[in-house]
């Protein structure tokens, strides 16, 4: 079983974040601005034994890696981000390609989507827009097979693992694919495993990804498809909050947190309920707490006091992946480093290496 945590690069500063946000703006940013919002709110989060990093620091990898050997992770997704030629936050996997002493495999996820001040409530002023042509596909392709050449690169049955976020937004998904496939194998590859993202904003059904030659999809959690019923009023409340947080930037007025709160174990088990009901390969997404208050005026909290919650999850979602033939066998963890989300495996002042602790001991050898 490959064990697989989601990897944020946004540890670091770049100009245009700097332009956008404010100078020296990382990750770390939202975390320390972050506050309780009701009782027993766990915020702010704060860092632990790896303290609040820059990931332009080699030092810090070789650290992270360590601790995710030690506690049963095989390897991390890093999240790619591409707009028609342009990289953002590349710089950590650009010094990890030329770091052979992070001995430590690892694959890529496109996160394809438009970047908006959509942590300000201005969803609708775009920053950089995801756009796709033909050129594109075919120049990201061979960006992406240089990549892959790397030993280290996650490969099963020799094809390289590779995830989209927004199979959806994609115009030609065929195209693309097409264009990866052609250039993995002009570069010797039998191919790519490609898995599709199936997370809140991902309708496609099994047979539409089954269509594009897709065989593999990881179910994305959190993804409100699975939260338990809420009532009218909650709903209505929430949606009249979305609706200030949007006019409140142009009238001059303040913004106004509006917070779902899930009930961590109703999730788990709704999710668990649904494994094996697919017919592609579906493969679990299992998350220690999440928490987007400190990104998002309209923020969701599934907050999880209890690292043994989180260890009998890993431990039910990993029983089930064993169930499969050998290379199907993926689990994945939302995240490795997700501190504006609460998602980290990474250990916290708090609890200390407690949720990866108990990682380790649900999903086993």
């Amino acid at each position: 079983m490959k064990k697989i945590a989601f990897y944020l690069p946004q540890f670091h500063p770049i100009p245009e974040n700097d332009a956008w946000w404010g100078k020296g703006f990382t990750e770390w940013t939202n975390v320390r601005r972050a506050r309780p919002l009701f009782k027993g709110h766990l915020q702010p989060q704060e860092a632990g034994e790896l303290g609040e990093y820059d990931l332009r620091d080699d030092r810090v990898r070789l650290e992270q890696i360590a601790l995710a050997k030690s506690h049963g992770v095989d390897a991390f997704c890093y999240y790619s981000y591409w707009f028609l030629g342009k990289t953002l936050l590349e710089t950590p996997l650009r010094r990890l390609l030329a770091q052979p002493e992070a001995d430590f495999p690892f694959c890529l996820c496109w996160a394809n989507e438009t970047w908006s001040r959509a942590w300000d409530g201005r969803e609708r002023e775009i920053l950089i827009e995801q756009r796709y042509s033909e050129a594109d596909d075919a120049a990201y392709a061979e960006h992406l097979c240089g990549i892959f050449a790397d030993p280290r690169y996650l490969k099963v049955e020799g094809k390289p693992v590779f995830l989209i976020y927004r199979l959806q937004n994609l115009p030609d998904p065929k195209r693309f694919l097409s264009a990866l496939r052609g250039a993995a194998e002009r570069k010797g590859f039998p191919g790519v495993r490609v898995f599709a993202v199936l997370n809140f904003s991902c309708h496609m059904t099994d047979g539409e990804i089954a269509e594009l030659g897709i065989e593999d999809v990881a179910d994305f959690q959190p993804n409100p498809a699975d939260f338990p019923p809420r009532g009218i009023c909650g709903k209505g409340i929430r949606f009249l909050q979305r609706l200030w947080n949007r006019a409140a930037p142009r009238l001059g007025l303040r913004q106004v947190h509006s917070v779902l709160r899930v009930p961590y174990r109703s999730l788990v088990e709704r999710v668990c309920a649904g494994y094996g009901k697919g017919s592609l390969n579906h493969c679990p997404v299992v998350f220690p707490n999440w928490d987007n208050s400190p990104r998002r005026k309209a923020a969701t909290v599934i907050q999880n006091d209890d690292p043994a919650a989180f260890e009998e999850w890993t431990r039910r979602a990993a029983e089930f992946v064993r169930s499969k033939p050998e290379r199907d066998r993926f689990l994945f963890v939302n995240a490795w480093n997700e501190w504006a989300e609460s998602a980290h495996l990474e250990p916290d002042r708090r609890t200390g290496r407690a949720f990866l602790e108990a990682f380790a001991r649900g999903a086993g050898p």
